[in-house]
């Protein structure tokens, strides 16, 4: 090299602003989010082409003529290029033995969090989680998701007690990786369709960097989403994205014991709430008061908000419901009770607005909103003798589930024969004391309130009142 060259005698001989004609327009047409690692990356692929060759300065002019052939061909009316990809250029031995140091750091610090994360309460194991992610990956703020599969929701726990925060699978970062299963790293939130701002607006907190990986249990399925907001010192890197993946294995394994600790716990407290109603129904109690036992109790057997029980009258082809110190006939055609009692199958529903046979004129009057129904026979040997209906499931994605099928079934089979041999259920058929009293009560087409049978009744929850008066 000539010690003496002048820099502009320099900078023509080696094609200088050629060089930083076609860096620039590069960066132009291809508008990347990190231009230093852009730069670096295709200036690293054209050394990979070169093979150890000397640098040749007339190649610098073939590079510029190429990028505006490309531009001519490739370019949108924003004038950027779409579909361009470059390697990521090879990283020296110096950031190859940081990038390392790097992961061991990492290591160490999960496994620090693996003592931590293990917790079978799952708000604690959840929060743990959380903690550490932000801990290790060094990052402001970090998300844990669990998925409600029937629902087909995530679901963000704020607080013990807290109303969740649910999305829709599919929508938004998280809703997207909870359907695709696939790692999103966004160097800018804001740049991202999926990315939603709502929350940012709200806060006045500015989201910039995400990673966001799936949570799978032990078999595979996708049973949560974990994800990393804004990155302390750049954006997430490779590192990070292994870093996250352990994480997130290590939350799969926890949230999957504290669900099966929970729903230990759940089924526990619901067959001993399913044993006190046995143990009333098996004791001296009147036949009005027993029926207040079980719409009473029976919601929180399946995490129900409302309840009523029908009672079949085969003398008017119709069901009959007491309500406090009302009665109710509604016909045996009518509504989704109706069809239970007639064809004695289960009617499980998610959405009652979705259902034909649900009448949305009650709601509509009383200003609730019904949403699940489960609706299931009573029977006495292969006759039913009634029906029950459970609106609104509270927890667990609002959805009725096969499990408080079969826990109301074990239920049914016991009340059903209690109920069949009541002095009630002897009046709506026309037997036994109080029949003619009974029979007295209209059965029209619209539920008819009419004067409970004379006889002392203690006083019903009103909300016990319109349950399918939907039918």
């Amino acid at each position: 090299m000539a010690t003496n060259e002048k820099a502009t005698e320099y900078l023509n001989r080696v094609n200088w602003k050629s060089l930083v004609e076609w860096l620039t327009a590069e960066v132009i047409l291809n508008r990347p989010v990190d231009p230093l690692q852009y730069c670096r990356d295709i200036l690293g692929a054209k050394l990979s082409e070169r093979g150890g060759g000397e640098f040749r300065p007339e190649q610098v002019t073939d590079w510029l003529r190429t990028c505006y052939t490309e531009a001519t061909s490739l370019v949108d009316e924003h004038g950027v290029i779409h579909g361009k990809t470059v390697e990521t250029a090879q990283k020296t031995l110096p950031e190859q033995l940081e990038e390392m140091r790097r992961k061991v750091d990492a290591m160490e610090k999960l496994l620090d969090a693996s003592r931590t994360i293990a917790n079978l309460d799952p708000l604690q194991a959840t929060n743990n989680i959380v903690t550490e992610t932000c801990r290790i990956l060094n990052c402001d703020r970090a998300t844990i998701f669990t998925l409600d599969a029937a629902a087909q929701e995530l679901v963000l726990c704020v607080a013990e007690g807290a109303k969740n925060i649910r999305v829709p699978v599919g929508q938004g970062i998280a809703g997207t990786v909870a359907a695709t299963g696939e790692t999103i790293n966004i160097v800018d939130a804001y740049s991202d369709p999926r990315f939603s701002d709502t929350a940012d607006k709200a806060t006045g907190y500015r989201t910039t960097t995400i990673l966001c990986m799936a949570i799978r249990s032990a078999d595979g399925r996708i049973v949560g989403v974990l994800q990393a907001i804004n990155k302390k010192d750049g954006i997430f890197g490779q590192v990070d994205d292994d870093v996250m993946n352990m994480l997130a294995t290590q939350a799969g394994i926890a949230l999957q014991n504290a669900n099966l600790f929970r729903n230990s716990e759940d089924s526990r407290d619901k067959f001993r709430s399913l044993l006190d109603i046995i143990r009333a129904m098996q004791g001296e109690m009147g036949v009005n008061s027993l029926i207040f036992t079980i719409t009473q109790r029976t919601t929180r057997v399946v995490d129900a908000d409302r309840c009523t029980l029908f009672l079949v009258d085969n003398v008017h082809k119709g069901l009959f419901a007491m309500q406090g110190e009302v009665n109710i006939r509604i016909p045996m055609e009518s509504g989704i009770a109706g069809n239970v009692a007639t064809t004695g199958t289960v009617a499980n529903i998610p959405d009652a607005y979705e259902h034909p046979q649900f009448n949305q004129a009650i709601d509509k009057k009383s200003g609730y909103r019904t949403k699940a129904i489960l609706c299931m026979p009573i029977k006495s040997g292969d006759e039913v003798i009634g029906v029950i209906q459970l609106i609104n499931k509270v927890n667990g994605g609002g959805v009725f589930t096969s499990d408080d099928e079969d826990i109301m079934m074990i239920f049914l089979a016991i009340a059903g024969p209690i109920l069949a041999s009541s002095n009630l259920y002897a009046q709506i058929q026309g037997r036994g004391k109080g029949a003619n009293e009974a029979h007295e009560m209209p059965g029209d087409a619209v539920p008819q309130k009419t004067p409970a049978p004379k006889r002392s009744m203690p006083k019903f929850s009103e909300t016990e009142e319109d349950e399918e008066d939907e039918d």
